[in-house]
């Protein structure tokens, strides 16, 4: 009897392991909740629709300005990451990457593919760490993208997310071109501006309403004087 009752727990035991790992996805090519996840950002006015790759295989294709695309998972790894042009087009750039479980990260595209003798502004590519889990209570998450550039000619300034007049309730500040910074709001309707960080000079405002347990980019982008898509720009892209 004892025997019979040991082997009846093991059964127990292992039927719960195997329960526990299909629900999580494993075994049968499902969605594994602890691999890397990654969202990646169009922020780059003049390149038109892009194709983000890792390790030479497409991620996403056809991403549209400004846009981010659904969420990817890929195992944990050390990956080389690229943009080009959709179609048959050498990389705009690329850049190596340690990818962690049960981490996510934003990779951006931003700058211009058009940059004449102004490297600086070269469309580069980015990746940073953030945090897809949704904000406790009423509040929503922000992750403000430079992608903004000045007249050829002009340095490009550090810029500040914040309302406007002298005393903002929210504000990200001094955040560098191609860098990221974020804050948690409150769950409303809220008008940003897109500052240089130290003046009154405005480049961009807009107007975004933002969900509950919402996660956003803010994505300023453009160019300084530009018009039609190079026009200057704050977005608000939904992406969790």
């Amino acid at each position: 009897m004892r025997n019979i009752w040991k082997l009846g727990s093991r059964i127990g035991i292992l039927f719960l392991v195997a329960l526990a790992v299909f629900a999580c996805g494993g075994g049968g090519g499902g969605r594994s909740f602890n691999q890397p996840r990654l969202v990646y950002l169009n922020g780059s006015p003049d390149a038109g629709n892009l194709t983000f790759t890792i390790d030479s295989q497409e991620r996403t294709t056809g991403l549209v300005y400004p846009a981010a695309s659904p969420l990817d998972e890929i195992p944990a790894s050390g990956y080389d990451l690229a943009v080009r042009q959709d179609g048959d087009n050498p990389d705009l750039d690329a850049i190596a990457a340690s990818l962690e479980n049960e981490k996510e990260y934003l990779v951006s595209a931003v700058g211009l593919m058009n940059f004449g003798g102004d490297f600086f502004k070269r469309l580069r590519l980015t990746i940073f760490e953030i945090n897809l889990t949704p904000p406790n209570g009423n509040r929503s998450r922000i992750y403000f993208v430079h992608g903004f550039v000045r007249d050829t000619g002009f340095d490009t300034p550090n810029l500040d997310l914040r309302n406007p007049g002298e005393t903002p309730q929210y504000k990200i500040e001094n955040v560098a071109f191609g860098s990221v910074g974020t804050t948690d709001i409150d769950s409303s309707t809220q008008t940003f501006v897109a500052r240089v960080n130290g003046s009154d000079v405005v480049f961009a405002t807009a107007t975004g309403t933002f969900d509950p347990g919402g996660i956003y980019v803010a994505l300023v982008s453009g160019q300084e004087n530009g018009v039609g898509a190079m026009a200057p720009a704050l977005t608000f892209i939904k992406i969790a």
